[in-house]
């Protein structure tokens, strides 16, 4: 789905939510929240960041470590 080897990754929770912190839309890195909340299904919250360009967007969710 994307593909982003060897870019930096943030990791969110107890459970290690892992994030891409870049913008699926023009591939610029996005201001990242301090946290992110989650549905009682243990989805992310959408828009979930801020890029400069595109607005609110949702960084590429990676799983759980």
């Amino acid at each position: 789905m994307y593909d982003y080897e060897g870019t930096r990754r943030i990791c969110y929770g107890d459970d290690n939510a892992q994030f891409v912190p870049v913008c699926p839309k023009c591939g610029r890195f996005v201001k990242a929240p301090l946290e992110i909340r989650f549905n009682s299904l243990g989805q992310p919250e959408q828009p979930n960041a801020e890029c400069k360009k595109c607005g609110p967007i949702s960084m590429p969710f990676e799983g759980y470590l």
